[in-house]
Protein backbone atom coordinates (compact mmCIF):
# COMPACT_ATOMS: atom_id res chain seq x y z
CA UNK A 1 0.00 0.00 0.00
CA UNK A 2 1.43 3.34 -0.89
CA UNK A 3 2.09 5.55 2.15
CA UNK A 4 -0.75 8.69 2.01
CA UNK A 5 1.69 10.63 3.35
CA UNK A 6 3.81 10.91 0.24
CA UNK A 7 0.28 11.04 -2.30
CA UNK A 8 -0.92 14.47 -0.48
CA UNK A 9 0.46 16.89 1.97
CA UNK A 10 -1.59 16.42 4.98
CA UNK A 11 -2.43 18.36 8.03
CA UNK A 12 -3.56 17.52 10.75
CA UNK A 13 -5.06 18.48 13.95
CA UNK A 14 -6.20 17.40 17.28
CA UNK A 15 -8.41 18.27 19.78
CA UNK A 16 -11.71 18.10 21.94
CA UNK A 17 -15.29 19.73 20.97
CA UNK A 18 -18.18 20.18 23.42
CA UNK A 19 -16.58 21.69 26.51
CA UNK A 20 -18.34 23.73 29.43
CA UNK A 21 -17.00 25.95 31.78
CA UNK A 22 -17.84 28.19 34.53
CA UNK A 23 -19.72 30.56 32.12
CA UNK A 24 -22.14 28.03 32.24
CA UNK A 25 -22.30 25.16 34.35
CA UNK A 26 -18.60 23.80 33.90
CA UNK A 27 -16.12 24.01 37.04
CA UNK A 28 -13.54 25.58 35.88
CA UNK A 29 -13.04 28.98 33.48
CA UNK A 30 -11.44 29.04 30.25
CA UNK A 31 -8.48 30.20 30.74
CA UNK A 32 -7.67 27.67 33.32
CA UNK A 33 -9.08 25.13 31.06
CA UNK A 34 -6.88 26.22 28.14
CA UNK A 35 -3.98 25.72 30.20
CA UNK A 36 -5.37 21.97 30.84
CA UNK A 37 -5.32 21.71 27.06
CA UNK A 38 -2.03 23.00 26.20
CA UNK A 39 -0.34 20.70 28.78
CA UNK A 40 -1.65 17.68 26.81
CA UNK A 41 -0.81 19.04 23.74
CA UNK A 42 -4.22 19.45 22.22
CA UNK A 43 -4.28 21.90 19.46
CA UNK A 44 -7.96 22.97 19.64
CA UNK A 45 -10.19 23.41 22.15
CA UNK A 46 -14.38 23.50 21.30
CA UNK A 47 -16.66 25.72 23.86
CA UNK A 48 -19.99 24.99 23.90
CA UNK A 49 -21.60 27.21 27.10
CA UNK A 50 -25.06 26.90 27.88
CA UNK A 51 -27.06 30.08 26.36
CA UNK A 52 -23.80 32.18 26.98
CA UNK A 53 -21.42 33.86 24.36
CA UNK A 54 -19.41 35.99 27.44
CA UNK A 55 -16.08 34.74 26.79
CA UNK A 56 -15.86 35.13 23.08
CA UNK A 57 -17.08 38.87 23.67
CA UNK A 58 -14.32 39.00 26.18
CA UNK A 59 -11.82 38.39 23.56
CA UNK A 60 -10.94 34.70 24.41
CA UNK A 61 -11.44 33.18 21.03
CA UNK A 62 -8.36 32.24 19.07
CA UNK A 63 -4.42 30.99 19.70
CA UNK A 64 -3.40 30.54 22.75
CA UNK A 65 0.56 30.25 21.63
CA UNK A 66 -0.31 26.60 19.55
CA UNK A 67 -3.73 25.85 20.81
CA UNK A 68 -6.26 27.54 18.99
CA UNK A 69 -9.88 28.39 21.03
CA UNK A 70 -13.25 28.27 19.91
CA UNK A 71 -16.01 29.46 21.09
CA UNK A 72 -19.86 29.12 20.53
CA UNK A 73 -22.86 28.19 23.16
CA UNK A 74 -25.32 25.40 23.44
CA UNK A 75 -28.92 25.95 22.85
CA UNK A 76 -31.84 24.45 23.66
CA UNK A 77 -35.75 24.41 23.67
CA UNK A 78 -37.82 25.72 26.52
CA UNK A 79 -38.18 21.56 28.07
CA UNK A 80 -34.24 21.51 28.08
CA UNK A 81 -34.68 19.44 25.34
CA UNK A 82 -32.85 19.02 21.65
CA UNK A 83 -29.59 20.27 22.24
CA UNK A 84 -27.92 22.06 19.57
CA UNK A 85 -24.46 23.36 19.15
CA UNK A 86 -23.89 26.61 17.42
CA UNK A 87 -20.30 28.30 16.43
CA UNK A 88 -19.33 31.22 14.57
CA UNK A 89 -22.13 33.37 15.74
CA UNK A 90 -22.10 36.45 17.72
CA UNK A 91 -25.47 36.67 19.45
CA UNK A 92 -27.13 34.38 21.63
CA UNK A 93 -30.68 33.86 20.30
CA UNK A 94 -33.77 34.06 22.10
CA UNK A 95 -34.64 31.44 24.49
CA UNK A 96 -38.28 31.04 23.58
CA UNK A 97 -37.25 29.92 19.92
CA UNK A 98 -38.04 26.59 18.70
CA UNK A 99 -35.33 23.41 17.65
CA UNK A 100 -36.96 24.25 13.64
CA UNK A 101 -36.94 28.01 14.66
CA UNK A 102 -33.22 28.10 16.19
CA UNK A 103 -31.09 25.77 13.74
CA UNK A 104 -33.02 27.44 10.58
CA UNK A 105 -31.66 30.88 12.52
CA UNK A 106 -28.32 29.69 12.92
CA UNK A 107 -27.84 28.27 9.52
CA UNK A 108 -29.00 31.77 8.29
CA UNK A 109 -26.61 33.51 10.13
CA UNK A 110 -23.86 31.51 8.51
CA UNK A 111 -23.37 29.50 11.83
CA UNK A 112 -21.88 26.24 12.06
CA UNK A 113 -24.89 24.03 13.52
CA UNK A 114 -23.94 21.13 15.42
CA UNK A 115 -27.02 18.46 16.99
CA UNK A 116 -25.83 17.03 20.36
CA UNK A 117 -26.28 13.49 22.05
CA UNK A 118 -28.91 13.09 19.42
CA UNK A 119 -30.36 9.79 21.19
CA UNK A 120 -29.73 10.17 24.42
CA UNK A 121 -31.12 7.12 27.16
CA UNK A 122 -30.70 7.21 31.17
CA UNK A 123 -30.80 4.77 33.89
CA UNK A 124 -31.39 6.79 36.80
CA UNK A 125 -34.09 9.52 37.00
CA UNK A 126 -32.04 11.86 39.17
CA UNK A 127 -30.00 12.10 35.67
CA UNK A 128 -33.28 12.83 32.84
CA UNK A 129 -32.01 12.44 29.53
CA UNK A 130 -31.71 15.14 26.73
CA UNK A 131 -32.13 13.59 23.08
CA UNK A 132 -33.20 15.07 20.22
CA UNK A 133 -36.41 14.87 18.48
CA UNK A 134 -36.72 18.18 16.29
CA UNK A 135 -35.51 15.42 13.02
CA UNK A 136 -37.81 17.77 11.03
CA UNK A 137 -35.30 20.59 11.79
CA UNK A 138 -33.48 21.80 8.32
CA UNK A 139 -30.38 22.98 7.90
CA UNK A 140 -28.12 21.72 10.73
CA UNK A 141 -24.19 21.16 9.79
CA UNK A 142 -23.79 17.91 12.00
CA UNK A 143 -24.44 15.36 14.31
CA UNK A 144 -22.45 13.83 17.63
CA UNK A 145 -21.97 10.96 16.72
CA UNK A 146 -20.54 9.96 20.16
CA UNK A 147 -20.88 11.97 23.20
CA UNK A 148 -18.72 11.15 26.35
CA UNK A 149 -21.35 11.94 28.91
CA UNK A 150 -24.10 10.40 27.22
CA UNK A 151 -22.61 7.01 26.83
CA UNK A 152 -21.15 7.52 30.72
CA UNK A 153 -24.79 8.37 32.15
CA UNK A 154 -26.32 5.74 29.49
CA UNK A 155 -24.22 2.89 31.60
CA UNK A 156 -24.61 4.06 34.93
CA UNK A 157 -26.89 2.69 37.22
CA UNK A 158 -26.88 1.84 41.24
CA UNK A 159 -24.95 -1.39 41.10
CA UNK A 160 -21.97 0.27 39.47
CA UNK A 161 -21.97 3.85 40.27
CA UNK A 162 -18.52 3.92 42.29
CA UNK A 163 -16.67 2.14 39.18
CA UNK A 164 -18.11 4.56 37.01
CA UNK A 165 -16.87 7.71 38.83
CA UNK A 166 -13.23 6.30 39.43
CA UNK A 167 -12.68 5.37 35.82
CA UNK A 168 -15.01 7.29 33.71
CA UNK A 169 -13.03 6.58 30.21
CA UNK A 170 -12.65 3.06 30.83
CA UNK A 171 -16.73 2.54 30.15
CA UNK A 172 -16.31 3.83 26.46
CA UNK A 173 -17.32 1.36 23.98
CA UNK A 174 -18.58 3.15 20.42
CA UNK A 175 -21.20 5.26 18.86
CA UNK A 176 -24.10 3.63 19.74
CA UNK A 177 -25.95 1.72 15.95
CA UNK A 178 -29.11 3.86 16.56
CA UNK A 179 -26.88 6.78 15.69
CA UNK A 180 -24.75 5.82 13.09
CA UNK A 181 -27.51 4.14 10.96
CA UNK A 182 -29.08 8.45 11.49
CA UNK A 183 -26.25 9.49 10.39
CA UNK A 184 -25.75 7.14 7.24
CA UNK A 185 -29.43 7.98 6.01
CA UNK A 186 -28.61 11.58 6.85
CA UNK A 187 -25.89 11.60 4.02
CA UNK A 188 -27.81 9.75 1.50
CA UNK A 189 -29.52 12.66 0.99
CA UNK A 190 -26.85 15.63 2.05
CA UNK A 191 -23.52 15.93 3.49
CA UNK A 192 -23.40 15.86 7.60
CA UNK A 193 -20.94 15.37 9.25
CA UNK A 194 -19.68 13.42 12.27
CA UNK A 195 -18.17 14.51 15.63
CA UNK A 196 -17.58 13.78 18.69
CA UNK A 197 -18.05 15.48 21.97
CA UNK A 198 -16.73 15.09 25.79
CA UNK A 199 -19.81 17.46 26.98
CA UNK A 200 -17.07 17.76 29.64
CA UNK A 201 -18.23 20.04 32.88
CA UNK A 202 -16.32 18.39 35.55
CA UNK A 203 -18.54 18.29 38.22
CA UNK A 204 -18.39 17.93 41.97
CA UNK A 205 -19.93 15.21 43.47
CA UNK A 206 -20.48 13.70 47.11
CA UNK A 207 -21.21 9.86 46.96
CA UNK A 208 -21.89 8.29 50.55
CA UNK A 209 -18.31 9.11 52.13
CA UNK A 210 -16.27 10.01 48.95
CA UNK A 211 -15.95 13.26 47.10
CA UNK A 212 -15.67 13.32 43.48
CA UNK A 213 -15.17 15.23 40.41
CA UNK A 214 -16.97 13.40 37.63
CA UNK A 215 -15.25 14.12 34.54
CA UNK A 216 -12.42 15.88 35.42
CA UNK A 217 -10.97 18.00 32.21
CA UNK A 218 -7.88 16.53 32.24
CA UNK A 219 -9.21 12.99 32.22
CA UNK A 220 -11.80 13.88 29.36
CA UNK A 221 -9.76 15.75 27.01
CA UNK A 222 -7.94 11.86 26.74
CA UNK A 223 -10.74 10.20 25.81
CA UNK A 224 -12.58 11.30 22.93
CA UNK A 225 -10.91 13.64 20.46
CA UNK A 226 -11.66 15.04 16.66
CA UNK A 227 -8.83 14.74 14.31
CA UNK A 228 -9.31 17.89 11.48
CA UNK A 229 -7.76 17.05 8.21
CA UNK A 230 -6.74 20.30 6.29
CA UNK A 231 -5.15 20.81 3.20
CA UNK A 232 -3.27 23.58 4.37
CA UNK A 233 -1.67 24.47 7.45
CA UNK A 234 -3.66 26.38 9.99
CA UNK A 235 -2.76 29.83 9.30
CA UNK A 236 -1.20 31.79 12.71
CA UNK A 237 -4.37 34.57 11.89
CA UNK A 238 -7.18 34.30 13.73
CA UNK A 239 -9.67 35.09 11.79
CA UNK A 240 -8.34 32.59 9.13
CA UNK A 241 -7.57 29.60 11.46
CA UNK A 242 -11.02 29.86 12.47
CA UNK A 243 -12.89 29.96 8.80
CA UNK A 244 -10.28 27.13 7.82
CA UNK A 245 -11.38 24.94 11.01
CA UNK A 246 -15.11 25.57 10.30
CA UNK A 247 -15.27 24.95 7.24
CA UNK A 248 -12.97 21.25 7.53
CA UNK A 249 -15.60 20.79 10.00
CA UNK A 250 -18.87 21.69 7.64
CA UNK A 251 -17.19 19.65 4.92
CA UNK A 252 -16.85 16.61 7.20
CA UNK A 253 -12.84 16.66 6.42
CA UNK A 254 -12.20 15.14 10.11
CA UNK A 255 -12.11 11.67 12.06
CA UNK A 256 -12.82 10.66 15.33
CA UNK A 257 -11.23 8.63 17.66
CA UNK A 258 -11.04 7.37 21.63
CA UNK A 259 -7.79 8.31 22.61
CA UNK A 260 -8.10 5.27 25.76
CA UNK A 261 -7.65 2.62 22.93
CA UNK A 262 -4.66 4.33 21.58
CA UNK A 263 -3.22 7.39 19.90
CA UNK A 264 -4.79 7.67 16.06
CA UNK A 265 -3.08 10.52 15.07
CA UNK A 266 -1.50 9.72 11.85
CA UNK A 267 -4.80 7.65 10.79
CA UNK A 268 -5.79 8.23 7.31
CA UNK A 269 -8.59 7.10 4.53
CA UNK A 270 -8.78 8.19 1.47
CA UNK A 271 -9.60 6.93 -2.47
CA UNK A 272 -7.97 7.23 -5.31
CA UNK A 273 -9.03 6.82 -9.29
CA UNK A 274 -5.71 7.61 -12.32
CA UNK A 275 -6.17 11.47 -12.30
CA UNK A 276 -7.35 11.95 -8.20
CA UNK A 277 -6.72 11.43 -5.19
CA UNK A 278 -9.69 12.43 -2.75
CA UNK A 279 -10.30 12.63 1.33
CA UNK A 280 -13.15 12.66 4.06
CA UNK A 281 -15.76 14.79 2.78
CA UNK A 282 -15.25 14.38 -0.87
CA UNK A 283 -16.40 13.22 -3.37
CA UNK A 284 -15.33 11.15 -6.84
CA UNK A 285 -16.96 9.76 -9.64
CA UNK A 286 -16.98 5.88 -10.25
CA UNK A 287 -15.89 6.41 -13.93
CA UNK A 288 -12.86 5.47 -13.73
CA UNK A 289 -11.36 2.92 -10.89
CA UNK A 290 -11.93 3.68 -7.94
CA UNK A 291 -9.38 2.34 -4.64
CA UNK A 292 -10.25 2.90 -1.44
CA UNK A 293 -6.84 2.73 1.16
CA UNK A 294 -7.52 2.66 4.57
CA UNK A 295 -4.08 3.29 7.35
CA UNK A 296 -4.13 2.87 11.04
CA UNK A 297 -1.14 3.87 13.24
CA UNK A 298 -1.78 0.72 15.77
CA UNK A 299 -3.49 -2.98 14.57
CA UNK A 300 -6.46 -2.93 14.80
CA UNK A 301 -10.26 -4.44 13.11
CA UNK A 302 -10.80 -1.82 10.18
CA UNK A 303 -14.14 -2.37 8.92
CA UNK A 304 -15.25 -0.04 5.25
CA UNK A 305 -18.55 0.28 5.10
CA UNK A 306 -21.14 1.33 2.23
CA UNK A 307 -23.83 3.55 3.38
CA UNK A 308 -23.82 1.61 6.62
CA UNK A 309 -23.17 -1.82 5.61
CA UNK A 310 -19.71 -3.71 5.83
CA UNK A 311 -17.98 -4.71 2.37
CA UNK A 312 -14.47 -5.34 3.67
CA UNK A 313 -12.96 -5.81 6.82
CA UNK A 314 -9.35 -6.41 8.04
CA UNK A 315 -7.02 -6.85 11.29
CA UNK A 316 -3.78 -5.00 10.76
CA UNK A 317 -3.26 -1.54 10.37
CA UNK A 318 -4.03 -1.39 6.17
CA UNK A 319 -7.08 -1.89 4.12
CA UNK A 320 -7.54 -1.92 0.55
CA UNK A 321 -10.70 -1.92 -1.79
CA UNK A 322 -11.48 -1.72 -4.84
CA UNK A 323 -14.95 -0.01 -5.09
CA UNK A 324 -17.35 -2.07 -6.98
CA UNK A 325 -20.58 0.29 -6.45
CA UNK A 326 -21.65 4.10 -6.17
CA UNK A 327 -22.19 5.10 -1.79
CA UNK A 328 -20.97 6.45 1.19
CA UNK A 329 -18.28 5.22 2.42
CA UNK A 330 -16.32 5.37 6.02
CA UNK A 331 -14.56 3.76 8.13
CA UNK A 332 -14.61 2.35 11.57
CA UNK A 333 -12.01 0.75 13.64
CA UNK A 334 -11.80 -1.49 16.62
CA UNK A 335 -9.28 -2.45 19.43
CA UNK A 336 -10.78 -5.27 21.20
CA UNK A 337 -14.63 -5.02 21.13
CA UNK A 338 -14.12 -1.10 21.57
CA UNK A 339 -14.30 1.45 19.19
CA UNK A 340 -11.39 3.54 18.41
CA UNK A 341 -11.97 5.50 15.48
CA UNK A 342 -14.59 6.70 13.15
CA UNK A 343 -13.96 8.29 9.63
CA UNK A 344 -16.54 10.60 7.79
CA UNK A 345 -17.39 9.88 4.70
CA UNK A 346 -16.11 9.83 0.90
CA UNK A 347 -18.89 9.83 -1.67
CA UNK A 348 -18.53 7.36 -4.72
CA UNK A 349 -20.53 8.85 -7.75
CA UNK A 350 -22.33 6.90 -10.26
CA UNK A 351 -20.58 7.57 -13.85
CA UNK A 352 -23.61 9.48 -15.22
CA UNK A 353 -22.86 12.39 -11.94
CA UNK A 354 -18.90 12.60 -13.55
Amino acid sequence: MPDPQNLHEWHEYVGVAHIHSTDSDGSKSIPEIIQIGQKLGLDFLMFADHMTLRSLHLGLEGWHKKTFVLIGYEIHDQNNKNHFLAFDVNEVLPAELTPKEYVKRINQMGGLGIIAHPDETRNLPQFPAYPWTAWDAEGFDGIEIWNQMSEWMEGINRLNQLKMFLSPRRFLTSPTTKTLKIWDELNKQRKVCGISGVDVHAYPYKFGPFKFVIFPYKVQFQSLRVHLVLKQALSSDDRMAKRQMIDSIRKCRLFISNYRRGDAKGFRFYAESKNQLVGMGDSISQAKKVIFFVYAPLRCRISLLCDGNVVREEKGTHLQYLADQPGNYRVEAYRGKKGWIFSNHIRVLPPSHS
